[in-house]
């Protein structure tokens, strides 16, 4: 059947990347599947190569729910290109990410549907929870009332850092830059700017309609200072070709190279800190990152100032983050043992 003609059948695509989260799988599909819906939906999980039992899940639960697609990568070709495979085979008016490890509430297909109906929005943007292994709940207010605007300066704040917490139109997502290249880390800040970049009228929303699971063996939470700072020249390169394209004002490119550094900061303390004898194998990779255009020369300054003092890396931290991060890196290198000189 051709695609178009299935977009006006299937109001949402929803997009589940899998890896290796046999333990947490069918919670993720069970939230989604319960949905209460007035409308058609599919579920497209792509599965990136797993070595765990995730595919034979997938597989048996498919027998039950029959729009479930299954998507295989023979090879492991990372988050972001496991969300494009999903974003490409999709059919559906609306798209929808949805992590494996995390789960949507109750009645956050419909309410989301309806909303993104009733305002012709091109992203509705809505707020969620963190509960931990242990259940403990964390309410993320970050939207406090409803709001539609044009004005993308005023929903940058809310807007990048995650695929999940939105709901998109799916001719948005066509042609994108996003996904071209296999990235597990801030992945999300390339897709989350790129959508931004291309909509027109956006939504934010403060109802809660999704569960992030604090998962402490996922991809994110697993990835060593040393690796994620080596990857951030792929990153910078996807933000650098995404901003030329869409011809980003000064303002845009001014946030979100803020925003892409401050995670380059915490690395760099993290390595200082905790794993100091890492720190001299990423340098190059680091000033890898001076050849943009995009990196000013007091970008560069700043940079080469954390690598080379500590201290100046923990500052910009807490800058960034807040005290309390600091003293965290700071605590956590002296717990450790390891020899801060």
């Amino acid at each position: 059947m051709d695609k178009d003609v299935r977009h006006a059948e299937i109001a949402i695509s929803v997009v589940v990347p899998v890896y290796n989260v046999d333990k947490y799988l069918v919670r993720c599909l069970d939230s989604i599947f319960s949905q209460k819906f007035s409308e058609r939906f599919e579920v497209i999980a792509i599965n990136d190569c797993s070595t765990d039992n995730s595919l034979a899940i997938l597989t048996q639960y498919q027998k039950k729910q029959s729009s479930l697609i299954i998507i295989e990568h023979r090879i492991n070709k990372k988050l972001s290109c496991a969300r494009k495979s999903g974003i490409n085979a999709s059919t559906g008016k609306y798209i929808m990410h949805v992590d494996s490890d995390d789960w949507l509430l109750p009645g956050a297909l419909q309410n989301l549907f309806n909303k993104i109906e009733k305002y012709d929005a091109d992203i509705v943007v809505f707020n969620y929870l963190r509960e931990n292994n242990a259940g403990k709940k964390n309410y993320i207010k970050a939207i406090e009332k409803e709001l539609i605007t044009k004005d993308k300066r005023q929903v940058a704040n809310l807007f990048l850092g995650a695929c999940w917490n939105k709901i998109v139109k799916a001719e948005l997502l066509t042609n994108i830059i996003y996904g071209e290249i296999g990235i597990n880390s801030e992945e999300d800040l390339v897709y989350s700017l790129e959508i931004l970049l291309k909509a027109n009228n956006i939504c934010l929303i403060p109802e809660y309609y999704y569960v992030y699971f604090e998962n402490i063996h996922s991809i994110t939470a697993l990835i060593k200072p040393e690796v994620f700072l080596k990857n951030q020249h792929v990153v910078l390169a996807e933000l650098n070709a995404i901003l030329n394209n869409y011809n980003a004002d000064d303002w845009t490119i001014t946030y979100v190279i803020n925003y892409f550094e401050k995670w380059i900061y915490l690395g760099m303390a993290e390595l200082h800190f905790w794993q100091k004898e890492n720190l001299a194998n990423i340098n190059n990779s680091i000033r890898g990152l001076f050849n943009f255009p995009i990196m000013t020369e007091d970008r560069i300054n700043k940079l080469e100032l954390s690598m080379n003092n500590k201290y100046a890396s923990l500052y910009t931290v807490a800058k960034y983050f807040g005290v309390k991060k600091a003293l965290g890196i700071l605590v956590r290198g002296f717990t450790k043992n390891i020899k801060i000189n």
